[in-house]
């Protein structure tokens, strides 16, 4: 991630951990990135040079009022259209998320599976992730029918594939080597 990004992340970091905010502002910021990916006039509307700052401030304003952000999360979003800084504002909000989750000891887990889990496999998962990593896991989940079965989880660089199409796989190639 750019040096930006991170800077203007570990300042908000430090702000709403201070607060005690920090969930909030994470849900904020993801918030405002699922606005900026579903309304691509308004993502345009702040990369457009020609547009005044106080402008994109004015309607950046009624935006945050209709969402009910915190202040915290308002005014820093407030400062990126102040810096110019709207344009890595995703890349922003994905190191604050980083950031946040070293300062709180918790990894990030991608875990994806041939079909829905229920809660207690959920719960089951996240425990045993728990226990392997030595820290809070949370978890993210997808999808992926094409696995067949079982679960493929990436946690940091480090991917765990126990799934049927990569066992299938690997027999595959145990069986064409003899």
């Amino acid at each position: 991630m750019p040096a930006i990004a991170n800077r203007y992340a570990k300042a908000l970091v430090d702000v709403s951990l201070k607060l005690n905010q920090h969930e909030q502002v994470a849900r904020e910021l993801l918030q405002f990135e699922d606005l900026l990916a579903s309304q691509k006039e308004l993502a345009l509307f702040y990369s457009n040079p020609a547009i005044a700052v106080a402008k994109k401030k004015a309607a950046t304003e009624e935006i945050l009022r209709k969402l009910a952000f915190c202040p915290s999360t308002s005014n820093f979003l407030l400062i990126l259209i102040d810096n110019h800084r709207m344009g890595v504002f995703g890349e922003i909000r994905k190191a604050f998320q980083h950031e946040l989750n070293n300062r709180l000891g918790v990894t990030q887990a991608e875990v994806t599976t041939a079909a829905e889990l229920d809660e207690e496999t959920h719960q089951k998962l996240e425990a045993k992730l728990a226990a392997l990593t030595g820290k809070k896991v949370a978890l993210k989940f997808a999808n992926d029918p094409g696995l067949i079965g079982g679960v493929v989880t990436r946690i940091g660089d480090t991917i765990y594939d126990g799934s049927i199409r990569q066992q299938l796989n690997s027999m595959k190639a145990r069986l064409s080597s003899d």
